[in-house]
């Protein structure tokens, strides 16, 4: 009988006890159950192609700050690099958060792009490459945005990749056509 009473009082201890402790940890663990979801293929390759796009995106438009003859380019890479830094300052985050390790750098096709570019640079000619490069660029990316937003598995990149949309959306409209578009 001692016993029984030993281990039924030892049991409501470790239950109060574990009732205590979860109550503690449990905001830890809901702020954490998105990190908790699976990274599949797709969420990991929008995350590196999103980082290396945005790193060259702020590349050859620094670059156009600099190298362009017009107006519009240089306005058009203003833009670009104030909204790719802060698009890769949340592709960075959410890597970080699940641990998905990025690339430190652009891609080699990338870079021979931006060398390309520059060998342009301070001529009209600079200006119709640098908005030629940007349309194919933005809607390859818009393609994979559209299919993480459909197929993808973690819902941190699935929201990371809808809110990225619009912005993207509107970069491909501001240089379709080899254009500049307000």
């Amino acid at each position: 009988m001692y016993t029984t009473r030993f281990r039924a009082r030892s049991a409501a201890v470790c239950a109060a006890t574990l009732c205590v402790m979860g109550a503690t940890s449990l905001p830890a663990l809901a702020s954490s159950s998105f990190s908790l979801s699976p990274v599949s293929t797709l969420d990991g390759q929008l995350l590196t192609a999103a980082h290396q796009g945005n790193l060259w995106e702020i590349t050859v438009s620094q670059q156009a700050q600099r190298a362009a003859t017009t107006a519009c380019v240089k306005r058009v890479g203003a833009d670009f690099i104030r909204d790719h830094t802060a698009l890769d300052a949340g592709v960075v985050k959410t890597a970080a958060k699940l641990g998905v390790v990025l690339p430190s750098g652009q891609t080699d096709a990338q870079l021979r792009q931006t060398a390309a570019l520059e060998a342009l640079a301070g001529t009209p000619a600079y200006d119709a490459a640098w908005l030629k490069a940007q349309y194919p660029a933005h809607v390859e990316t818009l393609a994979l945005i559209d299919k993480e937003i459909t197929s993808g598995t973690n819902p941190l990149v699935k929201s990371l990749a809808k809110s990225a949309r619009p912005v993207v959306a509107r970069h491909t409209q501001m240089v379709n056509n080899g254009m500049c578009h307000a």
